[in-house]
């Protein structure tokens, strides 16, 4: 069961069947200039850590997405996911 307090927020995206899915997560702001090394090589900036619970089906990266806190205000449109991991304990992204 997914505890609603430790992910607040809701991030919405279509999958590529034209599915749209809405997932509950935590973004926590990175802050200090981190970068991600893109597939070209490339740095790029990233503005949030995402949190997902366990058991999370993958996120393809680009994939566009649409972030929404828990009074429904949305705060992200339309920005690229550029990762998303799956661990032993979490799944986890980068915007």
């Amino acid at each position: 069961m997914v505890d609603f307090e430790q992910y607040p927020d809701t991030l919405k995206y279509v999958d590529l069947g034209g599915i749209a899915i809405e997932v509950k997560c935590r973004f926590k702001p990175s802050y200090g200039g981190r970068y991600f090394i893109g597939q070209d090589g490339n740095k790029i900036l990233f503005q949030y850590d995402i949190a997902f619970p366990e058991g999370t089906a993958p996120i393809p990266t680009a994939t566009l997405i649409d972030a929404f806190d828990r009074s429904g205000y949305q705060f992200i449109s339309q920005q690229e996911l550029m990762e998303f991991h799956i661990g032993q304990l979490h799944c986890f992204g980068r915007l």
